[in-house]
């Protein structure tokens, strides 16, 4: 169990929905909102970034530093979570596919309880070339000191491209449906000797989908997925609410799944926090709709701990506002659940 980071926090009450979507939470699972920060925009060089698009986020050392995945860039930014600054060079490596205006696309980041990180690129596109700078899954590892630095020797690629397909397919997609498949999410789940890639996906959008398969231990291990889940996420306004982030949360037993309902010019029109236990295919359990204005991206544990009577889950939530087009500050914020069990 990863205990939770100690560190000052900006303990607010929770704005623009978010308290309505933890109060149901306490109803379904009996936890409760304790604390939450208001969303808060990125900082580079005591600036608001209007850059960045948070698609991937997993806690660095003690909580008190987070890595961001750009969705249009290769290369890693480390974000102090007290400050929202982006500190130091930007993390990259020689082995990462090189950024191009198609890709990598990232999607997702994980960590996992030996210190690997994962990424995963988007295994979507218009076409065979496009999706071709998109079918990256990653694993890496830090090497020690400061500033951090990726330790190129330990990065290892897949291409889920086939195996994903198969996956797809064995669920009774046509060719079409399967063709139209977006990844936009990644986690790892533990239990004792056991670990599992868990993949998720916006796209095709009739049902939130996820996926599993075994962790390989080298490049050229097979990686066979079987089904996770697969729900209906409701629709707004006749539009599709996607997946859009998961994490795997050992002290719910289960899967906390995040979706989005975007249109076709990129405006939101709200996110919605799903529980999916252990062993649920077709069921899960909606909380509420929040952040009407922001589309949720990044979803990371910070830390879990059950002591006495009372577990504690902190989250950490990132918001991919395309701030080119939309001149919107991407945003992230923190929040904290408690269980008291009587």
């Amino acid at each position: 169990m990863r205990g939770l980071p100690t560190r000052p926090s900006r303990v607010a009450a929770v704005a623009l929905g978010l308290a309505g979507l933890f109060a149901t939470v306490a109803w379904a699972h009996h936890y409760r909102l304790e604390s939450a920060t208001p969303p808060a925009p990125f900082l580079r060089d005591g600036r608001v970034d209007v850059v960045i698009e948070p698609s991937g986020v997993a806690p660095l050392g003690d909580g008190r530093r987070v890595l961001v995945a750009h969705e249009k860039a290769a290369p890693l930014h480390v974000v102090d979570l007290e400050t929202g600054a982006i500190v130091g060079a930007p993390l990259d490596s020689p082995k990462f596919a090189p950024t191009t205006k198609a890709g990598p696309r990232w999607q997702g980041m994980a960590l996992d309880s030996r210190g690997n990180y994962y990424l995963v690129g988007s295994h979507g596109g218009k076409g065979d070339e496009e999706r071709a700078d998109r079918i990256s899954v990653v694993r890496f590892r830090l090497r020690g000191g400061e500033p951090p630095a990726i330790d190129d020797a330990s990065v290892v690629c897949w291409d889920i491209t086939r195996p994903l397909d198969a996956a797809l397919k064995a669920q009774g997609l046509d060719a079409a449906r399967v063709a139209e498949r977006k990844v936009a999410g990644l986690a790892v789940r533990e239990a004792g000797a056991s670990r599992d890639l868990l993949i998720g996906l916006s796209k095709p959008d009739d049902k939130a989908r996820a996926f599993a398969a075994d962790l390989p231990a080298g490049p050229d291990a097979a990686l066979e997925f079987r089904p996770l889940f697969a729900f209906d996420a409701g629709r707004r306004e006749g539009i599709a609410a996607r997946l859009t982030s998961l994490s795997y949360v050992e002290v719910m037993g289960g899967f906390v799944v995040l979706t989005a309902t975007v249109d076709a010019n990129n405006a939101s029109s709200g996110n919605t926090l799903w529980y999916v236990a252990n062993g649920q295919r077709r069921r899960a359990t909606s909380h509420a709709t929040f952040e009407p204005a922001m589309k949720s991206a990044g979803l990371a544990l910070l830390g879990d701990e059950a002591a006495g009577s009372r577990i504690t889950i902190k989250l950490l939530i990132a918001y991919d506002n395309d701030p080119q087009a939309t001149k919107i500050p991407s945003r992230f914020q923190t929040a904290t659940l408690v269980h008291d069990r009587n």
